[in-house]
């Protein structure tokens, strides 16, 4: 039996499962999206003529069984310019991830609004130019910003970026092309939805990400009503006397859960710890006070965590970022500071706690990953055709 969804919601559930490697047959994708063959087949036709799935020929998974699968369409493309390291980059991508052209300009922390624009403007201005000369029109265009807080929000706290300017010269330059504008957080969330160690569906998640920002985000399956939301989770306050953070205040977990507290606590330089990814433990001298330390740091990262998950339930905690790579034994400190705080303690709320690789993404590969999110989730419709609302904050 369906269950009664919307029009958008339906499209974007099945649009979501085809993010699957090499996509579905179609009686696994009725199944998957709970829904009949015969509706399957109507809204797959509806989709494939406006050019966002195609079937292609394979081998039938049991005798007598389907011989096409449903893919997303190979032909879209999706575009994205990410702020991220001192850098904007700029690129061009497949909704499988693979990308197509990708370009670094440098944007250093610290550049006055003046300087920021002309880096966008350029940025902008080699966008549509490569795209012009391989004839590729982009489906959706991603923008990935840290500290934007939406586009009427509060001055940004991390660099002087007009958000509101740069969907405009994007829209000067692609026409009518929907542009989506997320928190760094959110767009690396979103890129994290649709990785091969994810499925876009399954209940709400809470993702944490420790870099050299330290944020989070609620994820909600695709064809939920709740879009991606940021939760500033790195500027709560643990120690009011603590070390000073970014931000203004002291003892924000950020300030000791940051890469840049993490290379201090090391004894390396940032970049050299950054650099290393992974594989970063082996390049530190791991003393006894210094694993300690490091698992106070880790403690703290669950109280926070703890305490949002007492704000909002979640199945599953997602912490990507430094702590991956760091034994077992280490990384408990996080469910210990989680059962501190969790109300009821951590075996009795049971969220799954999962560590994802501290390895950076390629290219604007998260503000891609937020285009086709943003795309996905409206079902492949028209911006106008579905309720206007802000799908970052």
């Amino acid at each position: 039996m369906e269950r009664l969804r919307t029009r958008r919601q339906t499209r974007a559930s099945i649009l979501a499962a085809l993010l699957a490697p090499g996509g579905m047959f179609r009686p696994r994708l009725a199944e998957a999206c709970e829904l009949t063959e015969a509706s399957i087949s109507r809204i797959c036709a509806e989709l494939r003529e406006e050019g966002l799935i195609e079937e292609i020929r394979g081998p039938a998974p049991y005798p007598g069984g389907p011989s096409h699968r449903v893919i997303l369409h190979r032909g879209l493309r999706i575009a994205g310019l990410e702020v991220a390291q001192e850098h904007l980059t700029i690129g061009v991508g497949r909704p499988d991830g693979t990308l197509l052209f990708h370009e670094r300009l440098a944007l250093p922390m610290g550049a006055s609004a003046r300087r920021v624009r002309a880096v966008l403007g350029r940025g902008v201005g080699r966008l549509a130019g490569w795209c012009a000369e391989a004839g590729a029109v982009p489906c959706e265009i991603g923008v990935s910003i840290p500290g934007f807080r939406g586009l009427d929000g509060p001055r940004n706290p991390i660099l002087p970026l007009d958000a509101a300017w740069l969907e405009r010269a994007l829209g000067v330059a692609f026409g009518d092309v929907p542009v989506a504008t997320a928190n760094s957080i959110v767009a690396r969330a979103a890129l994290h939805l649709q990785g091969a160690e994810s499925a876009p569906g399954g209940p709400r998640r809470l993702f944490v990400h420790l870099g050299h920002g330290v944020g989070g985000a609620w994820l909600e399956p695709i064809g939920a009503d709740a879009p991606i939301r940021a939760i500033e989770i790195g500027h709560v306050v643990l120690d009011r006397n603590g070390p000073a953070c970014r931000c203004g205040h002291l003892g924000c977990l950020e300030a000791s859960a940051s890469t840049t507290a993490l290379a201090a606590l090391c004894g390396i330089e940032e970049p050299a710890l950054l650099a290393a990814g992974g594989d970063w433990p082996s390049h530190v001298a791991m003393t006894p006070a210094r694993e300690q330390a490091i698992g106070a740091v880790l403690e703290g990262v669950g109280l926070v965590i703890g305490n949002a998950l007492n704000l909002l339930p979640a199945a599953e905690v997602v912490l990507s970022g430094w702590p991956a790579p760091l034994p077992p034994a280490l990384r408990a400190a996080v469910a210990r500071g989680m059962d501190r705080s969790l109300f009821g303690g951590l075996r009795r709320s049971q969220p799954a706690l999962r560590f994802l690789s501290a390895a950076p993404h390629a290219g604007p590969a998260a503000a891609i990953a937020f285009a086709l999110h943003s795309l996905l989730r409206r079902g492949g419709l028209p911006a106008a055709a579905v309720a206007p609302r802000r799908l970052a904050g």
